[in-house]
C-alpha cells in the first residue's frame, strides 16, 4: 500500500463538494478500535452522523487488511441490503 500511495492533491483543500451520499443513502461502517490516523472516537461520529449501521473491530487504521473477513461482510451487508426488494 505504502508503494502506490500519493499525497493529496492541492484540489482537496479548495474543491466545494455537494450534498454528500449518506445524507439520502443508507450507510454502514467499520470502526477500527485501534486506529492512530482517524482517532476511533470521530469515526464513531461520523458513523452516528451518517446513521450508519456500524461494527467495530480490533484494528489499527488499515482493518480491511487485517480484518478482511469482517470488511467483507460489511460489503456484503451493504451489498444485500441495498439489493433486497422492498
Amino acid at each position: 500500500m505504502c508503494a502506490v500511495q500519493q499525497p493529496l492533491h492541492n484540489s482537496t483543500f479548495n474543491d466545494v463538494m455537494g450534498t454528500p451520499a449518506w445524507k439520502a443513502l443508507p450507510s454502514w461502517y467499520l470502526v477500527a478500535q485501534h486506529d492512530q490516523v482517524i482517532p476511533p472516537d470521530a469515526e464513531r461520529q461520523f458513523a452516528a452522523r451518517m446513521g450508519a449501521d456500524t461494527i467495530e473491530v480490533s484494528s489499527g487504521h488499515c482493518a480491511m487488511i487485517s480484518h478482511v473477513d469482517e470488511t467483507v461482510e460489511r460489503i456484503e451487508t451493504a451489498a444485500n441490503a441495498v439489493l433486497a426488494p422492498a
